[in-house]
């Protein structure tokens, strides 16, 4: 039986996806939830499992291909037989096969008829399809390289510092920067290489003038460009469409979390042995988040058209920035029904999706479906964050961090550890009343942590 495998949306707001690499070759056998291929998306990279058993008879997009999500990709047969597969002509974009590569344009529309691409990322794309490179390289490492004039051999020669030595962004700034300047001329002239290469090589690309900027750096001028790669600019659409959909309201409140600082200190030893992992903050807050969208399932909702939908099931969100210096974007996984999970539960279930998403484990269901999110700004020593909400959900919370402050207790001094929690939502649906309600729940939740509690 032939099995259509379909490009996965890796995010509500996701529409196309970019294959790194495939991990399996026509002919080859693969087993159900075996890592086929490696996609990069407007969010994250992830690595993504055959959704079945069987031999890999078809692959319609190559390596560097710019997808539709849901468009078919590949054809999977548990039938068929490893000596004698699909014949390989059905292979999409075989360089042996083509006189000539395609014009872009004609490449996209084999991609995906329905959507064909308009950007400059896609004929960056389609260019990769056609290398004769023996490496793939994401659209955004073929379009910095195409605008600084560096070739396809010469970007063979660069050391990556990725997955299995792939080259990303960082590497070949960083390659750009350490050759020697050939003033601004050169870089124009590589401009001009791109826009105006022979047909019979590559197609004739003419630049829009909201796209990559030319130039990456310009010693004379002391600036240096970096072109937006797919997740920011998934990232800084999604934020201004966010704000534009919701009128955002915010709430703050400071919470005294000294008995929860003595019992996880307490019991970190016994949960590292029993769970295998540390015990951090954040699953306390995300409990306390929980039970207060239980207790107020309005905020656990979203609007469609001129009606308020509340969600039975609470599939908490849970930001998680990558990269080592939080600059590699940042990706939403959710906890699945968080009501049905004790404390142990959600903090396993923290400890999964953060892992996860930072070694492009994420399945497509894991950042899809969720009904509010959490956001800790206090790992970066920030005390108060103002987060934008996640469409279409209606609230956010962000945590602050923790730090000991001199308060007022029983009318005398004491040093205590505190937290200021930010709730941001939409005023649309969610009065302050309503706000105030659920942000004072998961106050009173935490400030009263039962020191007896076993878990």
């Amino acid at each position: 039986m032939k099995t259509e495998m379909l490009m996965p949306q890796m995010g509500e707001s996701i529409a196309e996806a970019t294959i790194i690499r495939w991990h399996k070759s026509i002919g080859d056998f693969v087993k159900k939830d075996e890592t086929i291929l490696e996609i990069s998306t407007d969010k994250v990279d992830s690595e993504i499992p055959s959704p079945e058993a069987g031999y890999l008879v078809e692959i319609k997009a190559e390596a560097g291909a710019t997808v539709a999500v849901k468009s078919i990709i590949a054809v999977i047969d548990s039938e068929a037989s490893g000596s004698n597969p699909a014949p390989v002509a059905q292979k999409a974009a075989a360089p042996q096969e083509q006189a000539a590569p395609k014009p872009a344009a004609v490449v996209a529309e084999v991609v995906n008829s329905e959507q064909p691409k308009t950007s400059l990322a896609s004929y960056v794309a389609a260019e990769t399809i056609s290398s004769s490179s023996q490496r793939s390289y994401s659209p955004l490492v073929k379009n910095i390289a195409a605008q600084n004039g560096i070739s396809d051999s010469e970007l063979d020669t660069i050391e990556g510092s990725g997955a299995n030595g792939r080259v990303n962004k960082e590497d070949l700034l960083y390659y750009i920067e350490s050759k020697p300047k050939m003033g601004q001329s050169s870089v124009m002239a590589s401009s001009h290489h791109v826009n105006s290469a022979p047909a019979a090589t590559a197609p004739s690309i003419q630049k829009p003038v909201d796209q990559t900027p030319a130039r990456i750096s310009d010693s004379a001028t002391g600036v240096k460009v970096e072109p937006f790669d797919p997740m920011r600019k998934a990232i800084a659409e999604h934020m201004v469409r966010s704000k534009h959909t919701s009128p955002h309201v915010y709430s703050v409140a400071e919470i005294d979390v000294t008995n929860i600082a003595k019992w996880r200190k307490r019991e970190q030893a016994a949960f590292k042995e029993r769970e295998g992992f540390g015990l951090s903050f954040t699953p306390f807050f995300l409990e306390a988040v929980v039970k207060g969208l239980t207790q107020y399932p309005r905020i656990n909702a979203s609007v469609e058209g001129e009606s308020l939908v509340i969600k039975r099931d609470i599939n908490l969100g849970c930001a998680v920035a990558l990269g080592d210096d939080g600059l590699g974007g940042l990706i939403v996984p959710n906890i699945k029904n968080a009501g049905s999970l004790n404390f142990a539960g959600i903090a396993r279930g923290l400890n999964d999706i953060a892992n996860r998403a930072r070694t492009k484990k994420l399945k497509p269901e894991d950042v899809q479906g969720g009904t509010f999110t959490v956001t800790n700004v206090g790992v970066f020593g920030n005390i108060i964050g103002y987060p934008i909400i996640s469409q279409p959900q209606l609230g956010i919370l962000a945590l602050g961090a923790i730090k000991k402050r001199p308060v007022v207790v029983d009318d005398a001094i004491a040093i205590r550890d505190i937290c200021y929690i930010t709730l941001s939502y939409d005023h649309r649906v969610i009065d302050g009343a309503l706000g105030g309600h659920f942000l004072k729940y998961v106050t009173d939740y935490l400030q009263n942590w039962d020191m007896n509690r076993t878990i």
